[in-house]
């Protein structure tokens, strides 16, 4: 069933993230007309902060790691090479490198168009993107220290 394509548009944006959020007990850190920023203790005890930016017809999410670089030339390519091979198993998310304050971030992103999304599917594409963050900075960090 498709959703209402007003619902996440113009000055219905902001309303429909609040809602959604206070449906599902959330708190929101950030909110403007073409995002939004929600914080999420993970599994882990770290936070991991969710960016969802409106662009047309379309809700970008996007979760980015901890684990950023420089530039390109300095990403570890078995590093990519997991995530892609990570990708092939979800139903919601995808790894990508995003340039983030300069620096190449490893995040984990998912876009929808909006017609699709009602408060469940807001509610599974964001935990699952902040559990795959979070499982992938512990993964990162125990390989670090050599466990």
């Amino acid at each position: 069933m498709a959703i209402d394509l007003d619902l996440f548009s113009g000055s219905n944006y902001m309303p429909t993230i609040r809602d959604y959020c206070d449906r599902l007990g959330w708190k929101i850190s950030d909110l403007n007309d073409k995002s939004a920023i929600l914080k999420f203790t993970a599994d882990s005890g770290t936070t991991q902060t969710l960016f969802i930016i409106r662009y047309d017809n379309t809700l970008e999410f996007s979760c980015p790691s901890g684990v950023k670089f420089q530039n390109r030339d300095d990403v570890p390519g078995w590093m990519s090479t997991l995530l892609l091979c990570e990708n092939t198993g979800y139903k919601a998310g995808f790894w990508c490198i995003e340039n983030i304050g300069g620096k190449c971030v490893f995040s984990i992103m998912h876009n929808a168009e909006i017609s699709l999304i009602d408060v469940n599917y807001f509610r599974t594409v964001i935990l699952q993107l902040v559990a795959e963050c979070d499982k992938f900075e512990q993964s990162i960090s125990r390989a670090l220290r050599g466990g």
